[in-house]
């Protein structure tokens, strides 16, 4: 959707590639980075509408960067996605607990991006 901006936290290069493609021909305005304390701060500088976030990453773990983003009220209407490799229930719950909005399992597919995005924001 024209106008809404993506954040994407995430230590694969390849990941973040496919996921900038794809966003770009969706028509979303994408911002990136390569790891947690990048992704806070570019979430702080940005202002994105929604954060694909994955939880393993250097520096700054993805329920940090959840923690941090959840403690400042003005990202209460930001959408968070954790992607993760991990799909068991805990995991899931542990994500919800930090401020996830959604959680997607990797790897995921361009039509599973694409509809959590899309549902995440609405659109």
């Amino acid at each position: 959707m024209p106008g809404k901006k993506v954040l994407v936290v995430d230590d694969d290069e390849e990941i973040v590639c496919f996921v900038e493609m794809t966003l770009k021909e969706a028509g979303y305005e994408v911002v990136t980075a390569s790891n947690g304390k990048e992704g806070l701060d570019k979430a702080r500088t940005a202002r994105p509408d929604l954060i694909l976030l994955d939880l393993a990453m250097p520096v700054m773990h993805g329920y940090e960067v959840c923690h941090a983003l959840r403690a400042d009220e003005s990202f209460n209407n930001t959408q968070i996605v954790v992607t993760s490799g991990k799909s068991y229930p805990v995991d899931i719950k542990n994500a919800k607990d930090a401020g996830a909005n959604h959680y997607m399992v990797k790897p995921y597919g361009l039509n599973q991006l694409l509809d959590m995005v899309n549902r995440a924001l609405g659109t």
